[in-house]
């Protein structure tokens, strides 16, 4: 680790320096190297930073903790960023209090390809896991350089995340806390297919913090920030995907929403979203790219048929009923048989099991019902 890079990360360790500080220390000295290179005075002087903190600052690179924690990124293989860093999100950039420095497992440019975050509800319904994954698939055959942010929570986020690696497409989970954990646990595996499949974790804090509750809001607003639009997938009139929603739509994101039943306690967020105006209705994957990337859109629309309308030849859907009739089988051997892309096809499944026509087994195996 540079010595650049070593001074962001020293003061970011120093507690009571939050964004807002660190921002003004930077300033005013006109750059992290003149800010290094001042005595403690000479900061309390120009900042009002109390004196004990002023000393820290000058101290902060080669501070114990600051040496302890860059043996745990180089252990741990992270990447460490900072504001100014080539391969900081120039989206993040814009928000505001946007963080100081970031930890990233994983080799993802976070500056290349069109982000969209999925939220919603950690106890979401099947209906609306399901709409999450047809969603993703019609938006991996739309446009391949979608790639899918959430937070690793279980319900909509591993829905969303799930999907995307079915698809192929890369996708980043932003952490409530340090990466040298995983939370939650039973999300171990999902995530390390992140990495593997050439995602990424992504937090703002210290290698060894736990997820504290305080800490989703402060998630949530990275998740949001990295985005070019957020999707609400489902959400109570009061959860952490309302919170996301705000966020969003304070950074000036746009916000999407899938609609439900008007008696039903998952959507109650959403529908309200929908009815004061502060998220477009969604029904498809073309109702979301239309507003972020028009030129985008590919000439074969990514919305799916409607079972068995297609004339003449067998529709997808029906070819796909029909080869389940000779037994369960797995998607990669129903998109090779069938010749449909993996994405389409994960959509096409999903309609279809919404419509309880068949269902899915483990180890992503279809069966007709």
């Amino acid at each position: 680790m540079d010595e650049i890079a070593r001074a962001w990360l020293g003061l970011w360790l120093i507690s009571g320096l939050g964004p807002k500080t660190i921002a003004t220390l930077v300033q005013a000295f006109g750059g992290i190297e003149n800010l290094m290179q001042a005595n403690g005075s000479e900061i309390h002087q120009r900042t009002n930073l109390d004196k004990e903190k002023s000393y820290a600052v000058t101290r902060a690179a080669d501070a114990e903790a600051t040496c302890k924690e860059v043996e745990e990124i180089e252990r741990l293989g992270l990447t460490f960023l900072h504001w100014g860093h080539p391969r900081y999100p120039h989206l993040l950039e814009e928000i505001h209090q946007s963080p100081p420095v970031l930890y990233q497992k994983g080799t993802l440019d976070l500056n290349e390809g069109l982000f969209l975050a999925f939220v919603g509800s950690r106890k979401a319904s099947f209906s609306g896991k399901s709409l999450t994954k047809r969603l993703v698939g019609e938006l991996a055959g739309a446009q391949p350089q979608i790639r899918i942010v959430s937070g690793l929570a279980l319900g909509i986020d591993t829905a969303a995340h799930a999907a995307a690696l079915e698809c192929h497409l890369p996708t980043v989970a932003v952490l409530a806390g340090g990466l040298s954990r995983i939370y939650p646990a039973q999300n171990q595996g999902l995530a390390q297919a992140i990495v593997d499949q050439g995602g990424c974790w992504l937090t703002e804090f210290p290698t060894a913090t736990q997820p504290l509750a305080q800490h989703f809001p402060l998630r949530n607003r990275i998740i949001s920030g990295l985005s070019r639009g957020v999707v609400v997938s489902e959400a109570g009139e009061r959860s952490g995907a309302s919170i996301t929603a705000n966020l969003a739509l304070d950074q000036g994101r746009e916000l999407f929403a899938l609609p439900g039943p008007a008696d039903s306690k998952f959507h109650l967020g959403t529908n309200r979203l929908i009815q004061r105006g502060s998220a477009k209705l969604i029904l498809s994957a073309e109702d979301i790219l239309v507003e972020l990337a028009p030129g985008l859109l590919s000439s074969t629309s990514a919305t799916p048929s409607s079972p068995l309308e297609t004339p003449g030849d067998l529709s997808d859907e029906a070819a796909i009923l029909k080869a389940l009739e000779e037994g369960a089988q797995h998607a990669d051997e129903l998109a090779q048989k069938l010749n449909l892309p993996q994405g389409k096809l994960l959509g096409l499944l999903t309609t279809l099991e919404i419509q309880g026509l068949i269902f899915q087994k483990s180890g992503s195996l279809y069966q007709r019902l």
